[in-house]
């Protein structure tokens, strides 16, 4: 039996869900004993992580809070990252390992280089949801829950030279908490979480900056509802230092995100200003039907059957993605000719 402490640098949902879900495995009869610290800027989450259970204690001194720590997960707000790490490196004992969760892994990396020793070391982890709460986006640690990653992956990405005893701690530390580890490439992970990710959030930005310009917004403000709030939650989620980081980390896969969104709203901005209604319930026939292949494959949970995807086809435009190769052709070769 391994005794492991573990100290939680940021107190969120996901943080407070592995805490929880850490005790649910000591109180399964998990052959590890946890005792877990946590530590965050807002002294109220402290005492609520330590309330709900989540945590065994809480230190606000962040240096004495990771000093003997086997596992540290950090989740600090993005634009906090690196400062995070150069302040806990002179505390953090040899062995230790860092647990990151910020939303982009190839930054994070290169910081672990430049600040933490040889012998600290850094495992980026994300956790893709148990398919329960996939649409639940309240991420405030009052939410948090044992069964959060249930049925999912944590997804890990550890440098290439990364020590193998760190990335096996990290592995057996997803499977503790229900998840099933993944690996997956820092360079990769970026690119496909920044159109997953990040991309969802800057449109959700953009249009509420959009509505927040027009003449009538004083009036349209009140005439909102949840699918609104849902979209632009992350301008009350996330700092705007920290939106600005992970959009300009990742500035290359966001750019060629947006180039391909721009072109699918031109195209139905096309049909809806040429009343094609044909082709534009064509487009929305097939998304409903791939959304609904996407949350039945989601809520089966069967990774290693998702895992075989096939390739995409790269010479496929994203008209003909969206709307088929004979509508996709026509608004193609119009755009063409203007």
């Amino acid at each position: 039996m391994a005794q492991l402490k573990v100290t939680f640098v940021g107190l969120n949902r996901i943080t407070g869900s592995l805490g929880l879900a850490l005790k649910r495995y000591e109180r399964q009869g998990g052959k590890h004993q946890f005792t877990i610290t946590g530590h965050d800027y807002d002294n109220a989450h402290e005492k609520e992580a330590q309330k709900m259970g989540a945590t065994d204690t809480s230190d606000h001194d962040l240096g004495r809070a990771v000093s003997t720590a086997d596992i540290v997960v950090l989740a600090v707000s993005y634009e906090d990252v690196e400062e995070t790490l150069k302040l806990i490196a002179g505390f953090l004992r040899d062995g230790a390992v860092v647990l990151d969760i910020s939303p982009l892994k190839q930054p994070s990396l290169r910081y672990a280089e430049k600040h933490l020793s040889e012998e600290q070391h850094l495992v980026g982890i994300t956790p893709i949801l148990n398919p329960k709460h996939l649409f639940d986006n309240d991420n405030s640690l009052q939410n948090a829950t044992e069964d959060l990653f249930d049925n999912s992956a944590i997804l890990l990405s550890p440098a290439a030279n990364c020590i193998k005893a760190a990335v096996d701690l990290a592995f057996n530390f997803a499977s503790i908490v229900g998840s099933k580890p993944r690996f997956l490439d820092p360079l990769e992970h970026d690119a496909v979480l920044g159109m997953t990710e990040s991309l969802p959030r800057l449109v959700g930005v953009v249009l509420f900056q959009t509505l927040m310009e027009h003449p009538n917004w004083q009036d349209m403000g009140w005439f909102t509802n949840p699918g609104f709030a849902a979209l632009t939650r992350p301008l009350f989620d996330i700092h705007p230092d920290a939106l600005r980081d992970e959009l300009l980390n990742n500035s290359e896969a966001m750019t060629r995100g947006l180039d391909q969104l721009i072109q699918a709203l031109q195209a139905y901005r096309s049909l809806l200003g040429e009343q094609d209604r044909d082709s534009i319930e064509a487009a929305l026939i097939a998304a409903s039907d791939h959304y609904e292949k996407w949350v039945n494959a989601r809520h089966k949970a069967n990774w290693d059957e998702n895992a075989k995807m096939p390739e995409v086809d790269r010479s496929q435009s994203i008209l003909n993605t969206l709307f088929g190769s004979m509508i996709g052709n026509r608004l193609g070769s119009k755009k063409d000719e203007t």
